[in-house]
């Protein structure tokens, strides 16, 4: 069943359409702002007035209020026609019969469209007949019923021009923008200043435009709606987040106040515990004075007595038990065995993970402090972290009241305070750091008493400090050993010469591995090696003439300098460009390679003079490329840059003003040059300027031609030297 037609209008509209927001009745004189709000015109009036200026109820936009005030806010025409059209729908439903409008008897047979009127038949001939209606469109009530369930726009009521009320609006000036009369377009729209167009022409373009931008205006919606329900879910996650991470609070809260009772209770007690302990021994010594001051008093009301009522005889004759007794007594301890040790609470100003509340802290008994970790002797440049505990007159650990104090007596009699790691366990840590060999003395102090032990002499030592391996060729033992070099783990890579193979050890001499490479013609005899910074192994075979490239575990990759080398000595790899040198003492010259194994260049050459060179034997390359060679037969060692350019020489000259015959060499940091030398064997230190510094091992070690040489990265660093004709490595501090 088809709905009624103001049941029609009901839904497609809708009540609420046709009010306003803010009194929420039925439009009247309503009014439309720029935003297409619509409000009544009282309402908008009353706004005005309160607030003082034009802001739109719905979307809070702020406008310009025209001259002439509320009033002058353009009509909606629009919305009165719609609410005349649900005025009368609303009305037909409720009346069955309509009366006429002009004679007020009469039952309405036609509506004036323009006068929105009900009239009967004759008054119909009447609204023909006057000069000021005869235009009106008139319609039979079931013709304007007809029109107004198909199409209500059709049978709008025509609009008359504001400034020509008589004259109806039949034009539109694209120029102003505005709907106009015929007098508007000779008047005050007049051409060719102005164009005009057809209203119904004008306003069916514009429908089509408007259902374009209508159609952009729903997408827009849409995209308004999907973020509205966006937001919504970002406000339900907000809310729902933040009730979560409230309840995390809630739940830490509950757990550190749980946290701080149990701490609570256990400082209570271990305060009760203690004070329980220091109590029943303070009772014992209660009891024993007691006894004590008993026995006194006893003896003393006897002896009275005596003296005072007993005869001659009678006091002699009890003369010695008397003395003895009093003496005993006398003498007799009376003091309190326990201690004064009070234990005090000592609360923290900020929350600490640890000892939440606070701390317990203890008298010390000086007596039962201990320090550990003290070690026999130290390298120089080692250090020792000695460990303080301590105690109560009970033995139990405790975290003293007052502080510890730590004072360390240098070799150059120099002095240090340190202070002392407190663990809060009833244990302190302190650090000793040594710079200088000799003796370093510790004195540790709580309050004014020495720690027992103190002071605590080190020994710190320098020169020969580690011998690894003899003569032999098992695991750990050595034959000739000609050179050494460092790897990435601090181990010692040997060239152990006669023994045909690499040996790795750790810096303490323990055996960790044995590389052999016997894919040669002649056997692997190394006379020397160095380590590349991504720890690939260079060794210098010199029975085959070359160079053999391997990595770590003594796979050969790469095998190199058989058509250049004669008699290869001495081999070092630049932390520059990652070349490779090598000294040739038969052609007295330095071979160049890529870290690959390509040639490049030699330079150098055999002579007497100044810069000639004679049995080249070490190298080493400095971190800026300055190459330093020990020139043997010259008893020197020449120095040239990065683009093999002499620079100086320096003599091997020892402290005595004996020269000595350069093999080995190596460098810390371009700071210093450490250089073994044969006849006299020993190990000299130099300024990389050439000047001598001092000679590092002593008559006493016994270095028995020390060719190879190494230095570790420790601070300061140790000096690794093969001693070859001793068939053991021998590690030094300087």
């Amino acid at each position: 069943m088809a709905a009624p037609p103001a049941q029609k209008v009901l839904e497609e509209i809708g009540e609420d359409f046709l009010c306003c927001t803010i009194c929420l009745e039925q439009f009247k004189s309503p009014k439309i702002l720029p935003c297409l709000h619509t409000f009544c015109q009282e309402c908008l009036a009353t706004l005005v007035k309160k607030t003082g200026s034009l802001n739109c109820p719905e979307c809070r936009q702020q406008y310009q209020l025209p001259v002439g005030g509320v009033p002058s806010i353009k009509g909606n025409f629009f919305m009165s026609n719609l609410i005349e059209i649900f005025k009368h729908r609303l009305g037909s439903m409720q009346e069955a019969e309509i009366k006429c409008k002009g004679c007020q008897q009469n039952t309405a047979t036609h509506r004036c469209v323009e006068c929105k009127h009900y009239i009967c038949d004759n008054c119909v001939k009447v609204h023909r007949n006057l000069p000021f209606t005869q235009t009106h469109q008139l319609m039979s009530i079931e013709e304007y019923e007809k029109a107004k369930s198909d199409s209500p726009v059709a049978i709008q009521a025509v609009e008359y021009c504001s400034v020509h009320p008589k004259n109806e609006i039949e034009f539109y000036c694209e120029t102003c923008q505005v709907p106009v009369c015929s007098n508007c377009t000779i008047v005050t729209h007049h051409m060719p200043e102005h164009v005009h167009r057809d209203l119904k022409d004008a306003a069916d373009e514009y429908l089509t435009e408007l259902k374009a931008m209508v159609d952009k205006l729903k997408v827009k919606e849409q995209e308004a709606e999907k973020n509205k329900t966006l937001a919504k879910q970002m406000h339900s996650d907000l809310k729902e987040q933040s009730s979560r991470e409230e309840r995390k609070v809630r739940k830490k809260a509950e757990e550190i106040i749980e946290k701080i009772k149990r701490e609570e209770q256990r400082l209570i007690d271990e305060l009760q515990n203690n004070y329980t302990m220091k109590m029943k021994i303070a009772e014992i010594d209660i009891d024993e004075i007691e006894l004590k001051l008993c026995n006194i008093k006893s003896a003393c009301s006897y002896v009275e007595a005596l003296m005072h009522h007993g005869n001659a005889a009678q006091l002699l004759s009890t003369k010695d038990d008397v003395d003895t007794r009093i003496k005993q007594l006398t003498t007799m301890e009376t003091e309190a065995k326990a201690e004064h040790e009070y234990i005090t609470f000592t609360p923290h100003d900020e929350f600490c993970e640890h000892d939440i509340l606070g701390t317990l802290k203890s008298d010390v008994c000086i007596s039962r402090c201990t320090v550990e970790n003290i070690p026999k002797q130290l390298l120089k440049g080692d250090s020792a972290d000695l460990l303080i505990t301590t105690r109560d007159s009970t033995g139990k650990q405790i975290i003293l009241k007052q502080s510890v104090r730590v004072n360390v007596s240098k070799p150059d009699a120099s002095w240090e305070e340190i202070d002392a790691t407190n663990h809060r366990d009833g244990t302190q840590g302190v650090t000793i750091t040594t710079q200088l060999d000799g003796e370093y003395q510790v004195t540790m102090t709580i309050g004014d008493q020495l720690i027992p032990g103190c002071p605590i002499i080190i020994p710190v030592i320098k020169g020969l400090v580690e011998t690894i391996g003899s003569m032999g060729n098992a695991e750990g033992e050595f034959n000739e050993p000609r050179s050494v070099a460092v790897n990435k783990d601090r181990d010692i890579v040997t060239a152990d010469r006669a023994n045909n193979r690499l040996q790795i050890t750790t810096s303490k001499g323990k055996f960790k591995k044995i590389l052999k490479f016997e894919e040669f013609e002649k056997p692997f005899t190394p006379r020397d090696i160095a380590i590349s910074s991504d720890n690939t192994y260079y060794s210098l075979d010199d029975n085959n003439k070359q160079v053999v490239m391997s990595n770590e575990n003594g796979n050969v990759v790469e095998c190199f300098g058989h058509n250049e080398l004669t008699d290869p000595y001495g081999i070092a790899i630049s932390p520059v460009d990652g070349n490779v040198y090598v000294t040739d003492k038969g052609d007295h010259c330095v071979r160049v390679y890529t870290k690959h194994g390509k040639y490049l260049r030699s330079f150098g050459t055999y002579g007497k003079g100044h810069r000639g060179l004679n049995r080249t034997w070490g190298v080493v390359i400095g971190s800026t490329g300055m190459v330093f060679v020990a020139d043997h037969g010259h008893q020197r060692i020449h120095v040239f840059n990065s683009h093999d350019q002499y620079l100086y020489s320096f003599d091997c000259r020892i402290e005595n003003g004996k020269m000595g015959y350069p093999m080995g060499i190596s460098i810390d940091s371009d700071k210093y040059v450490y250089v073994t030398t044969d006849n006299p064997s020993s190990l000299l230190k130099f300024e990389s300027s050439g000047k001598f510094v001092c000679r590092i091992d002593s008559e006493s070690d016994g270095l028995q031609y020390p060719t190879g040489i190494a230095l570790t990265d420790d601070v300061p660093c140790r000096v690794v030297v093969a001693d070859c004709h001793n068939h053991s490595i021998k590690v030094f501090v300087q």
